[in-house]
């Protein structure tokens, strides 16, 4: 399905011509509004490839038109799985996009390293961007190379066998 903002491939634009306008927030809200629409037609073509698979109550083998019906149920389900499918990769192709302008506006980031293109002189940021990440530096890399966990847990342990084996030799004299 194609939206009339598509450009269709190999279609030169003019020279001199300006570069497209990004989506303004209303355009942004159909846009989704219209993807969640398909999304519930993705169950409607789902539930007529499934009702196509089912076998009428009354078949009878000497039926003629058993056949014919069976026929028919396999090209509504071809036709139902087509349609499903289109309509599953238009979704995936409009939510791409909105994930680009989400990271385009710098709402999200999603990426690992820096997109080359738009803006290539864009500093890292020193905010944590929620899988542990900090600018350049990963904290979780920088806590797993320190050795103050490894030495209080090595002197905790230390510390309950000493009791143990205080507790034990308290036991053993009194015997």
């Amino acid at each position: 399905m194609s939206s009339p903002e598509d450009i269709v491939m190999g279609e030169e634009r003019e020279e001199g011509s300006q570069p497209q306008e990004p989506f303004t927030l209303e355009e942004n809200i159909q846009q989704l509004n219209a993807i969640d629409k398909s999304t519930v037609q993705l169950m409607s073509h789902t539930a007529t490839a499934l009702g196509a698979l089912t076998t009428p109550a009354s078949s009878d083998d000497s039926n003629p038109s058993a056949s014919v019906e069976s026929a028919a149920q396999k090209e509504a389900f071809r036709q139902a799985t087509d349609t499903f499918l289109s309509t599953l990769h238009s979704i995936d192709v409009r939510m791409k996009r909105q994930i680009l302008a989400l990271e385009e506006a710098g709402i999200v980031n999603l990426s690992s390293g820096p997109r080359q293109g738009h803006n290539p002189g864009i500093k890292p940021s020193l905010k944590p961007n929620g899988v542990g990440a900090i600018g350049n530096l990963d904290v979780g890399w920088l806590n797993s190379r320190g050795t103050k966990v490894e030495r209080d847990m090595e002197l905790e342990l230390w510390k309950r066998a000493r009791e143990l084996l205080e507790k034990d030799g308290k036991n053993i004299k009194k015997e």
